[in-house]
C-alpha cells in the first residue's frame, strides 16, 4: 500500500548499497521504519548494487560535457535560470516526470533547494517537504522563491536550523529540526589487549579532518607507544585520488610508523562493514574542520558503545552532548591531551562508553520519520 510520500534523493547522490553516501543512508533507515506503506524513493541508480524490497524509482543518470568547456556552460546557463548544474536541472525534469505516475500527496526532498522550488511549482497540491542535511546554499532567485513558497523545511540539528533561517531570510524557529537515528544495534564490547587502538571512520578529505587526528597522534608518539591507530574511509569509493591532501595523509602514516606506532588503513568499506570495523576499536575521534550539521560517523561511535571524540563544531555538541568529549578544532595538542588523559584512564573510556550508548538509545530514525511527515 502507497502512503502517498515521496522521497526525492540529492541530485549528486545515488542510491544503492556499496557507492552510496551520508544522504542515501538517512533515506534508506526512515524507508525501513515506515513498516507497511513505506515511501517510493526517486533517484539516480549510480555504480553498486541497488537497494531492494522498498518502493523505487530510478531516473537516468545524465553527463553534460566536461572540462573547460563544462564550466563555460555551467556558469552561462547558471546566469540565465538560476540552477546550480544543468545536471540538477536535467534531475529535476526527470523526477517530475517520474511524479506524474505516482499519488504523491507529500514530497521530501534531500538537499537541493532549486528541486524542491521546481516541484512545488509542479504539484501545488502536493506538500513538499525539504530536509536540510547541509546548508545548501542556491542561488539569489532560487532563495527568494524558496522564502515565498509554501515548502516545509527540516534540518539535521538545531546549529542546521538556524543557519537555513538566516541564509534563507525565512522567519526565526521556523525550521524544524530532529536529530537522525542511531541504527547499529547492540552495543559491542570493548576489545582487549595491551593497545588502545584509536579509530576514524570518514573520507580522507580535508574538512574531515584526518590530519588533524594524525598530527595529534604523532605528539602522543613523543612520549608513549601503548596505542595504535586505525583509519577507515578514502577519497572517492574505495580508490585515492592521489592529491595532495592524501600525500599528506600517507606522510602522516609512515611518520607514525617510523616512530613505532602501528596503522591500519582499511580503506573503503561498505556500510554492512562499518560496525565490525568501528567495534575494533576503543576511542572513535571525529576530528572534523568545518562546520558538521551532523556527523553520522559520531553517531555510530555512539551507537557502538565506544568512547567517542569529537571536534566542537557545528551540530556536533548537540548530538553528543555529555556522552562524549569535545575538542577545538585545528588543535591537534588539545587532542593529544584529551587522548592520553583517556589512554591514562580505562575506566573514563568505559564510563563513556556506557554514557554513549545511553544517547544513542534516545536517538530514533522513527522520530526522524514522523517528524518528516509532519507529526510531533
Amino acid at each position: 500500500m502507497s502512503s502517498g510520500t515521496v522521497i526525492v534523493n540529492n541530485s549528486r547522490e545515488t542510491y544503492t548499497t556499496s557507492h552510496s553516501g551520508a544522504i542515501a543512508t538517512c533515506i534508506l533507515e526512515v524507508v525501513r521504519v515506515a513498516g507497511e506503506g513505506a515511501p517510493t524513493v526517486i533517484s539516480r541508480k549510480g555504480p553498486g548494487s541497488p537497494i531492494t524490497g522498498y518502493p523505487l524509482v530510478y531516473v537516468p543518470s545524465k553527463s553534460g560535457p566536461h572540462g573547460r568547456i563544462r564550466e563555460q556552460i555551467r556558469r552561462a546557463r547558471r546566469r540565465v535560470d538560476g540552477w546550480a548544474r544543468p545536471d540538477q536541472r536535467e534531475y529535476a525534469h526527470d523526477v517530475r516526470a517520474a511524479l506524474r505516475a505516482l499519488d504523491a500527496r507529500q514530497i521530501i526532498v534531500n538537499n537541493d533547494p532549486e528541486v524542491a522550488v521546481a516541484l512545488a511549482h509542479a504539484f501545488p497540491s502536493a506538500h513538499v517537504v525539504h530536509w536540510f542535511h547541509n546548508l545548501e546554499l542556491a542561488g539569489d532567485r532560487f532563495r527568494r522563491r524558496f522564502a515565498a513558497s509554501n515548502i516545509r523545511s527540516v534540518a539535521v540539528s538545531r546549529y542546521l536550523a538556524r543557519a537555513v533561517e538566516a541564509a534563507y531570510g525565512l522567519t526565526p524557529l521556523s525550521v524544524s529540526h530532529v536529530l537522525n537515528g542511531a541504527s547499529f544495534g547492540e552495543a559491542v564490547p570493548l576489545p582487549t589487549g595491551d593497545l588502545t587502538t584509536i579509530g576514524f571512520v570518514g573520507r580522507v578529505a580535508v574538512e574531515k579532518g584526518v590530519d588533524v587526528l594524525l598530527a595529534a597522534c604523532l605528539e602522543l608518539a613523543e612520549s608513549r607507544r601503548d596505542f595504535r591507530v586505525q583509519l577507515v574511509g578514502d577519497t572517492n569509493w574505495g580508490r585515492s585520488d592521489g592529491g595532495p591532501y592524501s600525500r599528506l595523509i600517507d606522510a602522516q602514516t609512515e611518520e607514525l610508523k617510523h616512530a613505532g606506532i602501528e596503522v591500519v588503513r582499511l580503506g573503503h568499506l561498505p556500510r554492512k562493514s562499518v560496525p565490525g570495523a568501528i567495534a575494533a576499536t576503543d576511542i572513535h575521534v571525529v576530528p572534523s574542520r568545518w562546520d558538521e550539521p551532523f556527523g553520522l560517523t559520531t553517531l555510530e561511535g555512539l551507537a557502538l558503545g565506544r568512547a567517542v571524540v569529537v571536534s566542537a563544531t557545528g551540530g556536533s555538541p548537540e548530538l553528543v552532548m555529555d556522552a562524549g568529549v569535545l575538542f577545538p578544532r585545528e588543535d591537534p595538542s588539545a587532542l593529544a591531551r584529551v587522548l592520553s588523559a583517556l589512554l591514562d584512564d580505562p575506566q573514563r573510556r568505559a564510563d563513556l562508553a556506557s554514557r554513549a550508548r545511553e544517547r544513542a538509545n534516545e536517538l530514533s530514525w522513527q522520530q526522524t520519520w514522523e517528524t518528516l511527515r509532519g507529526g510531533p
